[in-house]
């Protein structure tokens, strides 16, 4: 895939949401838009919920004492891979 560099500065863009922990907690993530079409097919495509979503972010940084945000986007990537090959492989 070629992406022409408008195109990848697009999607480096950052973007702050509010996500909802399963505590009903409200955290601000600011992440690039990449990451959130990765997140949004996750949750919209009702793989898992933003709840769950954050606790995997949180077992990340537990387990590579990493930043909140980077193992949110570390554990996003992993799913969305896995998730987006799963659905690819399927015939329509």
């Amino acid at each position: 895939m070629y992406w022409t560099e408008k195109k990848t500065e697009f999607w480096l863009t950052h973007k702050s949401r509010t996500l909802t922990d399963r505590l009903g907690n409200a955290i601000v993530v600011e992440q690039s838009l990449l990451f959130w079409g990765q997140y949004d097919f996750l949750v919209e495509g009702g793989h898992f919920t933003e709840a769950q979503l954050i606790e995997f972010g949180h077992d990340t940084v537990e387990e590579f004492s990493l930043p909140f945000t980077l193992g949110l986007q570390d554990a996003v990537a992993h799913l969305f891979i896995a998730f987006s090959e799963d659905e690819e492989g399927r015939e329509p």
